[in-house]
């Protein structure tokens, strides 16, 4: 047998003088009488749900557990509650040295003789003798264990909780899970399958407002709670998703926030995503990037076929405006110049313009400085007063005969 034979029920403990035994009746009192404060909930159960001095044997069969108190209410969703009650007479240490007996113990599987697994192997066919002995179990984990300390002071008291906790950590912690992937800024939770939740309280306050009361600490979560309430693990994957999908929540509508000002200038739009991937011409992937008063791909598009057709469009009237100008001095050809030519004139030239743009980059190219036209003869300036001469440069000659004089300059 994994557990020896139960002790007796607690009804004849208050017999005994010893002041253990009295802190352990006490306790009992507490849980079934309840609280002792105006107001304070009242207990649970009966005397009869207690047996005190029972015994378990650990694996070996040479070693024991033995709470002073074995509490079952399945009533009200505890199948079974191991107490121990600490006067203050052990060293913390010695307190927190009692709960990996306890984790052991609970450890121990038994052979399951369930007809359905009959054609099961025999590792498969075990099951945690507490389950089986106390069934009902429905929190992760191992029964749970209540740490009830009396013998000094609060605040000696209150340390001495704190230190069993630090103690016995190892025990009621849980394994730290984590998902990497997820944007959680490092958060997890903890699995409870090899853990002993211990809640702990003093036997002042248990008396006081009873086991339904705000007086137990879960080790492993702050504040103080009611039993049931202190029973729930802490920081489990349920208390993780809700925290992740606070994250999630926040996330997606800080993403909204973001959207909205990505909407486009012309049309209105709130982008999904901050980026559309589309192909180019030749193939190659490209990305278009939403930004605060941007465009929308369509737009976007739109608006770049627009402004292509107003450039053709602007860039056959400089054409033909052009055209009907006078033809640059060194090639003859169009003032705009070449048509299809990087430096072609987009708009029409200015008046005073004398070279195509080609023929302006060669100019400069050579070093040869600004053009100057030949200056008018003679015979040409008596001709112009009698009627206009036909050179289309006409003024510009007699004006850079005005602004270069004759003697010494290069044409």
């Amino acid at each position: 047998m994994v557990r020896s034979e139960m002790g007796s029920t607690a009804r004849g403990a208050g017999r005994s003088g010893a002041q253990h035994a009295m802190a352990v009746n006490e306790t009992i009192a507490a849980f079934v009488l309840g609280g002792s404060a105006p107001g304070a909930a009242g207990g649970v159960g009966t005397v009869r749900s207690w047996s005190t001095e029972t015994e378990f044997l650990l694996p070996g069969g040479k070693r024991k557990v033995r709470p002073d108190g074995v509490w079952q209410a399945p009533e009200i969703g505890v199948p079974v509650l191991m107490v121990e009650v600490d006067r203050s007479t052990m060293t913390p240490a010695d307190v927190a040295a009692k709960f990996p007996r306890y984790r052991e113990l609970f450890r121990t599987k038994v052979r399951d003789n369930d007809p359905a697994l009959a054609d099961r192997e025999p590792a498969d066919r075990t099951v945690h003798w507490w389950r089986r002995t106390w069934p009902g179990h429905t929190r992760p984990g191992y029964p749970p264990v209540a740490l009830v300390v009396t013998g000094a002071g609060p605040v000696a008291l209150a340390n001495r909780q704190e230190a069993v906790a630090d103690l016995s950590a190892d025990c009621w912690r849980g394994q730290w899970w984590t998902v990497p992937q997820d944007d959680n800024d490092g958060d997890g939770w903890r699995e409870y399958d090899d853990a002993v939740p211990i809640v702990a309280t003093t036997l002042e306050l248990l008396a006081e407002h009873g086991p339904f009361g705000p007086v137990w600490w879960r080790y492993g979560r702050p504040g103080r709670h009611s039993l049931l309430d202190a029973l729930e693990n802490p920081n489990n994957r349920a208390a993780y998703n809700q925290r992740q999908k606070a994250r999630e929540k926040k996330a997606r509508q800080e993403h909204r926030e973001w959207m909205r000002t990505l909407a486009c200038a012309d049309c209105g739009d709130v982008p999904e995503e901050e980026s559309t991937w589309h192909y180019g011409p030749d193939g190659c992937r490209m990305e278009w990037t939403r930004r605060p008063g941007g465009r929308c791909w369509t737009c976007h598009e739109d608006r770049e076929e627009r402004l292509e057709r107003e450039a053709e469009e602007q860039l056959e009237t400089a054409r033909t405006a052009n055209a009907a100008l006078r033809p640059c001095w060194t090639c003859r050809g169009s003032i705009g110049g070449k048509e299809g030519s990087e430096l072609e004139l987009r708009e029409k030239a200015r008046p005073d313009r004398l070279e195509c743009p080609e023929c302006v980059q060669a100019r400069a190219a050579k070093d040869l400085g600004p053009l100057k036209l030949p200056v008018p003869t003679k015979r040409e300036l008596v001709a112009a007063l009698v009627s206009t001469p036909d050179d289309p440069w006409w003024e510009e000659r007699v004006l850079h005969a005005k602004l270069y004089p004759a003697r010494g300059r290069r044409v």
